[in-house]
């Protein structure tokens, strides 16, 4: 553990001598197989939760010995150092930890600086399981950074620590799903600007959507800003959304993002994601049933009808449980999407789910 100097005459390098020491100490916290000596008015001074033991007369107060059971031993001590010193040195390398054990003992200012902490060391890795910490343990401003975060960073969908999300914290991940699609639209840049006539030329339309098809970032935002209409068809009935949508599961595409950052484009130029094609399915129909799950979440995250029909009166999340991608169906019912809608053959999506994904409809 790391030490404080104890010979500067500080009140804090004397109140971590102390600690070291155990001069005087008549508590003992008991964890795992350590014992640590502690001060019960130190304890109780700065922890209303400490205070309350020793007030009330419980077990722990009148043994002097208390088991800690659900924090680690390193946190523990490291708890003891801010408690004494209000210094924390491993504070970077425990800060969810900590975070979790200062909300128990109510100790605010330690809670505050492990968000500040953690905030400042968002990653595509960890937003979700610091979302999820932030919830549970009531600190409004980290969950505001992650879920921002979190929007801004659709590739947090297809993570480890996402999954781990939905799969452990279905409560919370439905918390953090409608904060995240709703903090989405404010992060997204504003529309391009259109600067040519309304009647724009076929020959500007077909560009469009051939660059959507193919993915030529570049091209489609050149178009945009030349005033090309950014719902243009083409000779099948898809808009330029469709086809980027449909194009974005392609192999070619996963390793780049190529169509992730296509879909993006077409959305924050305006593109009209609830466009229906000539069998009445919208963009997030196509993404369901292809299973990308960051061209879902982006979706996700727009104004999007969850519960559109298509031709066969069919909505998204039946295409999803249709297949075998779990993750896929799981975002939806965490989104929303209504479990109980019959298409014209009277079936809900349980009905028609596969294997695969028919359990998840008894858990969300």
């Amino acid at each position: 553990m790391a030490t404080t100097d104890t010979k500067d005459g500080s009140f804090a390098s004397d109140m971590g001598a102390l600690l070291e020491s155990g001069e005087g100490a008549d508590v003992t916290l008991v964890v795992g197989t350590s014992q640590l000596p502690v001060h019960s008015f130190v304890l109780a001074a700065r922890s209303p939760v400490f205070a309350a033991t020793f007030r009330n007369d419980m077990k722990e107060g009148r043994s002097r010995r208390i088991e800690i059971t659900d924090v680690r031993e390193a946190v523990l001590r490291q708890l003891l150092r801010f408690v004494y010193t209000d210094e924390t040195p491993q504070l970077a390398s425990m800060a969810a930890e900590l975070l979790a054990a200062s909300d128990k003992y109510d100790l605010p200012l330690l809670k505050k600086r492990c968000e500040q902490q953690l905030a400042q060391g968002l990653t595509v890795d960890n937003a979700a399981a610091t979302a999820v910490l932030a919830v549970l343990h009531s600190c409004s401003r980290l969950e505001s950074a992650a879920v921002n975060f979190i929007a801004s960073h659709p590739e947090v969908m297809i993570s480890a620590g996402w999954i781990n999300m939905l799969r452990s914290n279905a409560e919370a991940a439905v918390q953090i799903c409608t904060l995240a699609a709703a903090a989405a639209p404010n992060i997204r840049t504003s529309p391009v600007k259109q600067t040519s006539p309304v009647n724009q030329t076929q020959n500007m339309a077909a560009r469009l959507t051939e660059a959507a098809k193919c993915g030529r970032v570049d091209e489609l935002q050149n178009l945009l800003a030349e005033g090309a209409p950014v719902d243009a068809r083409d000779t099948s009935g898809f808009t330029a959304l469709h086809l980027a949508v449909m194009k974005a599961g392609e192999s070619k595409f996963i390793v780049s993002d190529v169509g992730l950052h296509t879909v993006k484009c077409l959305l924050n130029a305006g593109a009209n994601v609830n466009a229906e094609d000539l069998n009445k399915q919208t963009p997030l129909h196509l993404a369901a049933y292809r299973g990308d799950l960051k061209i879902l979440w982006v979706l996700l995250t727009s104004p999007v009808q969850l519960n559109a029909r298509d031709r066969w009166g069919k909505t998204p999340l039946h295409w999803a449980a249709a297949t075998t991608n779990k993750e896929a169906t799981r975002m939806l019912l965490l989104s929303g999407a209504d479990k109980e809608a019959s298409d014209s053959e009277c079936l809900t999506p349980e009905d028609v789910a596969s294997s695969f994904t028919k359990k998840l409809f008894s858990v969300y």
